[in-house]
């Protein structure tokens, strides 16, 4: 059986490089001022509209422990769709992250995984790109059970059809 090979979207933030499974984005879009969410999680700039739903913008610098994207021309928004292990449904987001780079295939058996005593859940492994180091996130996992709930609640009062 052959293995199988994926495809990551890389993006940046500073000078980390991450990548996502190609599976999970919709689309990247040209950064645009949110609108403003009211108490929301603190990694939730506000929300902006996306084939006519309203979808959370999540600051990827921020909710990853490091400085926020700082906007540029560069600056842009990937649309993601994930799903919730624990509520069984499927939501958008958009995430702002400082450039995206490029795509890449790998299989599964060219990342490198990290000890869970030492990454977040979201991380999957690492893998090493054009002499790049790569952070491969698990898309499904970005969010923890509570910011699910709050990222669908989110969607519940803008809403979401």
């Amino acid at each position: 059986m052959a293995a199988e090979i994926n495809s990551y979207l890389t993006f940046k933030l500073k000078e980390e490089s991450f990548g996502l499974n190609v599976a999970k984005v919709m689309e990247i879009k040209e950064y645009k001022k949110p609108r403003p969410m009211p108490q929301s999680l603190s990694f939730v700039t506000g929300v902006t509209e996306y084939n006519d739903e309203i979808i959370p913008i999540i600051d990827a610098g921020l909710k990853f422990g490091m400085d926020p994207v700082e906007i540029t021309l560069s600056t842009c928004a990937i649309i993601l769709q994930l799903v919730s292990n624990t509520h069984g449904k499927t939501y958008r987001v958009a995430i702002l992250v400082d450039t995206v780079s490029d795509v890449f295939e790998s299989g599964e058996e060219d990342i490198k995984p990290i000890s869970d005593d030492y990454s977040p859940e979201y991380i999957a492994g690492t893998y090493t790109y054009e002499d790049k180091f790569v952070y491969i996130l698990n898309a499904d996992n970005i969010f923890n059970q509570k910011e699910v709930i709050h990222i669908l609640d989110i969607l519940d009062k803008t809403g979401k059809k």
